[in-house]
């Protein structure tokens, strides 16, 4: 498959159209990827081959619509951007959530610039990512009730935080450096494949709605907005493959349900 056949394909999921590379258009890009677009840990939960190649991206995530996480959604939107004529690099993060310890690189973001200004676009971190483009240097990206921005923690250690009512959160830092395929290549190796690894031994999904994020985690289903959030508790193998069907679009069968489904922990 063709560059640009991918690009069309993708953007007729979305239901947009090709215009000039810009901030309104990357805008648009990530926000009705993250609503359309699955967030999701079922690949590496059910041991599935997932290459990097963006023919093989799409038809994953969009074709046979079995999500993806950080190194295939953002493997899928640098492609993509790159295809429309965006100027793009790739950058690895830490994930720490406020910790002070030095964990893997092991997630991927894209950096894009704009009219000499750099934006963090990260479709690929689940609910509590930023559903659109969030500019480095500070300034606060405001959405429904969340917010995010990017902070300068330490000269060239930049930080990416999500805002509520409680301090800000650092959802993973980032040191600007210049990274390429091979690099993406072992953070996905581990992260699909090492029985340590988060991915292989949690079950997540999620979707980020205008007015609300619709997040699993294992046994539990949550839905949060503004105005309240709410729980559900995963029963069984068949109200998993609901869940994961009607609520975010996600497809597996009968029998992947299961496995999905074994082993899960207990809710507390």
């Amino acid at each position: 498959m063709q560059s640009r056949d991918i690009v069309d394909r993708y953007l007729a999921e979305l239901h947009l159209e090709r215009s000039e590379p810009g901030l309104d258009l990357l805008t648009r890009i990530t926000r009705s990827h993250v609503a359309t677009l699955p967030f999701s840990s079922i690949g590496p939960r059910l041991g599935d081959a997932l290459p990097l190649e963006p023919a093989s991206l799409l038809d994953r995530i969009v074709v046979r619509r079995r999500g993806g996480y950080c190194f295939e959604q953002n493997g899928l939107l640098h492609a993509v951007l790159d295809d429309l004529g965006f100027v793009t690099r790739i950058q690895l993060a830490r994930v720490i959530h406020n910790r002070t310890d030095l964990p893997g690189l092991t997630h991927r973001v894209v950096l894009v610039d704009i009219d000499e200004t750099t934006f963090v676009a990260d479709v690929g971190f689940g609910p509590l990512g930023p559903p659109v483009p969030v500019v480095v240097g500070g300034t606060q990206v405001v959405t429904a009730e969340w917010s995010h921005r990017v902070i300068e923690h330490r000269p060239g250690e930049f930080h990416l935080q999500r805002h509520s009512d409680a301090a800000p959160e650092s959802l993973y830092r980032f040191d600007g450096g210049e990274y390429g395929a091979y690099d993406c290549e072992i953070g996905h190796f581990y992260s699909h494949r090492h029985p340590g690894a988060t991915f292989v031994n949690t079950l997540v999904a999620s979707r980020i709605l205008d007015r609300e994020i619709r997040s699993l985690r294992n046994r539990e289903y949550w839905v949060l907005r503004a105005d309240g959030d709410t729980r559900t508790t995963v029963g069984d193998a068949r109200h998993l493959r609901d869940l994961l069907s009607g609520e975010f679009g996600l497809q597996v069968s009968e029998a992947e349900a299961l496995r999905l489904f074994d082993g899960l922990p207990l809710v507390e």
